[in-house]
């Protein structure tokens, strides 16, 4: 099959699938769109459009700060030097009967 044979059987495949809206409908869908622009928002509708926005980036905020401090705080606990860890506890080492005794 080549591409114009192709093509040509799509486009009418797609021909009836496409939706004929009829006077009714436009004038319907037409009211609808005259009711909502007509409709004046409450002072409370108005407030809550700019509020949750505004809510919702404060805990977007909230969240990765609260994530980014966890973060922090477990990357300074986990880091151990050696020398702390040699303060920490002291190594002994026997050798030939002798101890010798490794810390600060």
């Amino acid at each position: 099959m080549d591409d114009d044979r192709f093509l040509e059987k799509l486009r009418d495949d797609a021909r009836q699938l496409r939706y004929q809206s009829d006077d009714v409908a436009l004038s319907r869908l037409a009211a609808r769109v005259r009711a909502r622009l007509a409709a004046q928002p409450s002072v409370e509708l108005f407030l809550a459009r700019w509020f949750r926005p505004l809510a919702a980036s404060l805990v977007a905020l909230a969240l990765a700060a609260t994530l980014g401090v966890q973060w922090y705080e477990r990357a300074q606990q986990q880091t151990t030097t050696l020398e702390a860890a040699m303060s920490a506890d002291p190594i002994e080492i026997s050798v030939d009967g002798n101890t010798y005794t490794l810390s600060r």
